[in-house]
């Protein structure tokens, strides 16, 4: 909680500094810069924050705009992909020690970076395999950056949650059920119409291309386990040769 304090107290500093420095620094060339970082802040904010709003409160038209007029951006995408996994991170360090079932001991950043970003992928993957074979209209490309900007609402409240399991008490435990429940939802929804309006699906047949989609991803598993396993047998088999052979040569 603490180091969280510090990281929110830094940021505020920041920010304070920024503007001290826009009010009282008139030089030509520090303007002419400061309009250039102000531009692009603008569009970075209108970017990350303002179109997957939009999308939000408009998914038909906000991703006919995202298809056909290559609204979405793969930088937002993979950006928002790594607000995700960085609200992983930091939901297991520094969710509220009340609220916090982690076992810190074991942390691996590497770990919730695999199991953040692989579903993401293999999820884009399986429904574009499914969705060409029922004449779907999406690209890859469409799909992976659909569901990144989909998770979109789930982050932002994910950071919500993480803040307020600082201040709350185990008695208020369904405020922060409620904001998890709401982020599912809307992560839920956005991915549904995108599917639609990507793929230019009907309701019945996004439905049903959604579960095959989690057919195909079970099928993927499987195979993924499989082989996993099968390369674990072979790695025993040659490590106990070489232990044999090394032994015998002792």
């Amino acid at each position: 909680m603490t180091a969280l304090i510090v990281l929110i107290v830094i940021a505020v500093l920041g920010v304070v500094g920024l503007i001290l420095v826009l009010r009282f620094n008139k030089t030509e060339q520090f303007v002419s810069t400061m309009k250039v970082v102000k531009h692009k802040l603008g569009v970075f904010y209108k970017e990350t924050v303002k179109y997957p709003c939009y999308i939000l409160t408009h998914p038909v038209k906000g991703y006919t705009e995202f298809k056909n007029e290559k609204r979405g951006k793969m930088w937002v995408a993979v950006f928002i992909l790594i607000m995700f996994v960085l609200e992983q991170i930091i939901a297991y360090k520094y969710t509220g020690p009340a609220f916090n079932a982690n076992d810190q001991t074991k942390f691996s950043s590497i770990k919730i970076l695999v199991t953040s970003v692989l579903p993401v992928v293999l999820i884009a993957v399986a429904n574009w395999s499914v969705t060409t074979l029922m004449n779907g209209k999406g690209k890859m490309k469409e799909i992976f950056m659909m569901i990144c900007y989909a998770l979109h609402p789930f982050v932002v409240l994910g950071f919500v949650k993480i803040i307020l399991s600082n201040f709350l008490t185990v008695d208020e435990t369904q405020f922060l059920t409620l904001i998890q429940i709401v982020g599912i939802v809307l992560l839920c929804y956005a991915c549904f119409m995108g599917f639609v309006v990507i793929h230019e699906y009907g309701i019945f047949k996004t439905i049903l291309s959604i579960i095959l989609t989690a057919v195909a991803l079970c099928i993927v598993i499987f195979i993924a386990l499989l082989i996993f396993d099968l390369s674990q047998q072979i790695y025993g088999f040659i490590y106990s040769i070489y232990k044999e052979i090394a032994t015998r040569l002792v």
